[in-house]
């Protein structure tokens, strides 16, 4: 689940949380949802780059056909802490942006077709 009010990403083994990580998600421009819903991962790629902003995004999972994905990023501390704080102009353009470590954690821990929950209040 993505809680896009925390900024955080939990990751469930049936009610069992298993992990917690920071995240940073869509700016005001783009945001990750506008109401709360319910993906699966389709697609994953250990290594990727974006064509559309030439950006890495490794162990990247994709959860929406427009493109929005959990991936690796080196903007997540301060990104979601802004976030939380209410400065909605920074972020990504929809993805749920992790540290290396937390998304190569996801990534290994989540097979194809994982439910992707975004929540907001």
């Amino acid at each position: 689940m993505v809680d896009l009010d925390d900024q955080n990403l939990y990751a469930y083994d049936g009610k069992k949380k298993i992990h917690e990580f920071h995240c940073a998600s869509g700016d005001k421009k783009h945001p990750t949802a506008i109401k709360p819903s319910l993906h699966h991962i389709f697609r994953k790629h250990q290594k990727y780059r974006s064509r559309a902003y030439n950006a890495q995004m490794d162990y990247a999972m994709f959860f929406t056909n427009d493109g929005k994905a959990t991936h690796q990023s080196n903007a997540v501390s301060v990104t979601s802490f802004l976030k939380v704080v209410g400065i909605e102009s920074l972020g990504s353009h929809g993805c749920v942006r992790l540290s290396e470590d937390d998304a190569k954690k996801l990534f290994s821990w989540s097979p194809m077709n994982t439910p992707v929950f975004v929540d907001m209040a």
